[in-house]
């Protein structure tokens, strides 16, 4: 399953809808939006004005944005298809601020420094006062730049959550972020990007508790459970197949005891008892001591005692011929 397609389309359709509050939704908002330019965005100057552009490979989170956008701001990005991404095969899509709303969006979003002569590297705290803000940027962030893969059948790969940003500093201020809502992650550099990620079943199930993506984590679970129950089995048959090894190679050993004692002689010395289960396990190599135990009708610890006691002989008359 496309896990990763999945949970970005579950995110757009809820949105900011559970928000109340007018302040809280305008700040949640505006903390998704900033999360999103800091994930999918560029920011520069044009003339010495600060504007900034967005590349998305989705029509629908390109739709999403652009109305969250028109929300905050009032104002209506251009749209154009950009080239083809050389590793997907996906069309992008080209979202272009207005410049001369380009101070003021950006100035809202946390991005300028106060004299307006460049970017800020770090999460402005301001923009992530309220939980609902922060799980807004959360979610803003994984629409813009996450990801989220789990195990194929067969495959080598594990479970992997993950978030790119194009700042270290912002990468790390992410990762504490997360750190709010116990979701401990790591940062490593890819190339040009910071990646944040996730490699914890466990954390992964909670983040998607967190961004109340209740199909996904249901989703999620069942496929735990499936796979935790493939676990098992195969965990039971490899018990099973090592517990059948070491029947084997026991039934030989004891047949091949036999047999020494029987071309030595030596057979004639035991007791009836014992000369009964010798002669049965020759016959049938490959039973188990249960099987044996229940074709002699005696329980399997006697078994036990009387198999230990024929090998002793088998090893004492062996030393003796030697």
């Amino acid at each position: 399953m496309n896990f990763t397609s999945d949970l970005k389309k579950e995110l757009i359709t809820k949105s900011f809808s559970h928000i109340v509050g007018e302040r809280e939704r305008t700040a949640a908002t505006k903390a998704a939006l900033s999360a999103f330019v800091r994930t999918s965005g560029e920011v520069g100057f044009t003339d010495g004005i600060p504007t900034f552009f967005i590349v998305s490979e989705s029509e629908k989170i390109a739709e999403f944005f652009t109305a969250l956008f028109y929300e905050a701001f009032g104002i209506e990005l251009s749209v154009a298809h950009a080239a083809k991404d050389r590793l997907s095969g996906r069309d992008k899509l080209l979202l272009h601020c207005p410049v001369s709303e380009g101070a003021r969006v950006l100035k809202e979003l946390g991005f300028l420094r106060k004299k307006a002569d460049g970017f800020k590297s770090w999460i402005e705290h301001s923009l992530v006062e309220d939980e609902s803000a922060r799980i807004a940027f959360i979610k803003g962030a994984f629409l813009g730049g996450g990801s989220c893969s789990v195990p194929r059948e067969g495959a080598s790969t594990g479970y992997h959550l993950e978030f790119a940003f194009s700042e270290e500093g912002i990468a790390d201020d992410f990762c504490a972020l997360l750190g709010d809502f116990e979701l401990l992650a790591k940062t490593a550099q890819r190339k040009e990007r910071f990646v944040v990620y996730i490699k914890s079943k466990e954390a992964i199930s909670d983040f998607l508790s967190v961004v109340s993506a209740e199909n996904a984590l249901r989703k999620f679970t069942a496929f735990l459970e499936k796979r935790d129950e493939s676990n098992r089995s195969n965990r039971a048959a490899n018990c099973y197949a090592g517990n059948m090894d070491k029947t084997v190679q026991a039934a030989v050993k004891q047949v091949m005891a036999i047999e020494r004692m029987k071309k030595l002689g030596a057979l004639n010395e035991l007791s009836e008892e014992l000369k009964e289960i010798a002669d049965l396990r020759v016959k049938n190599p490959s039973m188990s001591l249960k099987e044996l135990a229940q074709r002699l009708k005696i329980s399997k610890s006697c078994l036990n005692h009387r198999m230990r006691k024929l090998m002793s002989y088998a090893e004492k008359f062996t030393k003796e011929e030697e």
